[in-house]
């Protein structure tokens, strides 16, 4: 990367730093002269990063000429099931969805014993892209009991949550069982949906959703790019 790209470096830098969980909603950043000192840049480096930040969401102006950060982040939703949309649109971003492929394959070792189904049954897999401002930072695949295939409207998947399908589908609500958090390397198939290097650091959260009675009704495996969540 030539040194025309050092703002998109300094950016991606301070991304990390910012997002790293010790930053609140409108603590300030240091003067632009103090950053181009510590990152050994110019200070026209500087600006044209946190310009790019201020685009991106992660800054914005405070009071005078201060630059402070802004908090935007998807967070876990606790005991209340919320769908991808709306928690994305209640941390202030725009979302949306790429759906990849949709068709029913054999339940491995994990799915089986996650959707309590027998080894080797068939079951319905979606898998799909989840964007913020069109930038793409999950990949999804969620598995379901083949007997729910036939009640979903697989086609407006890219404009319909799931769980709302899922709840019309099974006349009720559905709740999250189980929930595994933990660190991956992008996988080429990941790294290719997510336009990031293979190998780059992802969160993998792992979910189990049941209805009423205790029924597992999906079972999603996300990647996920952790400088836009809170775990």
């Amino acid at each position: 990367m030539g040194a025309d790209h050092a703002y998109q470096r300094l950016a991606s830098r301070l991304i990390r730093e910012l997002t790293g969980g010790l930053w609140r909603n409108g603590d300030p950043l240091p003067s632009e002269h103090a950053l181009a000192s510590a990152y050994a840049v110019s200070r026209r480096t500087v600006r044209q990063a946190l310009e790019l930040l201020q685009r991106e969401g992660f800054v914005s102006k405070g009071q005078g000429r201060s630059t402070v950060y802004r908090e935007r982040a998807i967070g876990r939703s606790g005991e209340k099931l919320v769908d991808f949309p709306t928690a994305a649109r209640e941390a202030g971003f725009r979302p949306s969805t790429r759906l990849i492929s949709t068709g029913h394959v054999e339940a491995g070792l994990s799915i089986a014993h996650a959707l309590c189904v027998p080894l080797g049954s068939e079951v319905f897999e979606i898998r799909r892209v989840r964007l913020l401002e069109g930038r793409p930072v999950v990949h999804q695949t969620s598995l379901l009991p083949a007997r729910l295939a036939g009640k979903l409207d697989v086609a407006t998947l890219a404009d319909t949550s799931l769980y709302t399908m899922l709840r019309a589908a099974l006349g009720g609500e559905i709740f999250l069982a189980r929930e595994h958090v933990s660190l991956l390397s992008a996988s080429e198939e990941e790294a290719a949906a997510l336009s990031i290097p293979k190998a780059s650091p992802l969160l993998r959260v792992q979910r189990v959703v049941v209805d009423g009675e205790g029924r597992a009704v999906e079972y999603s495996n996300s990647a996920l790019q952790d400088s836009f969540f809170r775990f």
